[in-house]
């Protein structure tokens, strides 16, 4: 299971300040936080759990290249 807050954190912004382009969350950058909150919560459980499975590995496959 994953927490529920992790996916509006990451939904607001990249923790590299700017995603990768084939980043799924890419499409809602350009919304403004109360319309991401709401595209948030019409997501289904699985669609949030891929979302953040992504994100943990691009995370570490980005930590590996500040290196």
């Amino acid at each position: 299971m994953f927490d529920e807050k992790d996916i509006y954190g990451i939904a607001y912004r990249c923790p590299y300040l700017h995603r990768k382009d084939n980043c799924h969350l890419k499409e809602v950058d350009h919304l403004l936080f109360k319309e991401k909150v709401g595209w948030v919560q019409g997501l289904s459980v699985e669609k949030k759990e891929a979302i953040l499975n992504r994100h943990k590995i691009c995370s570490k496959n980005r930590e590996h290249e500040e290196i």
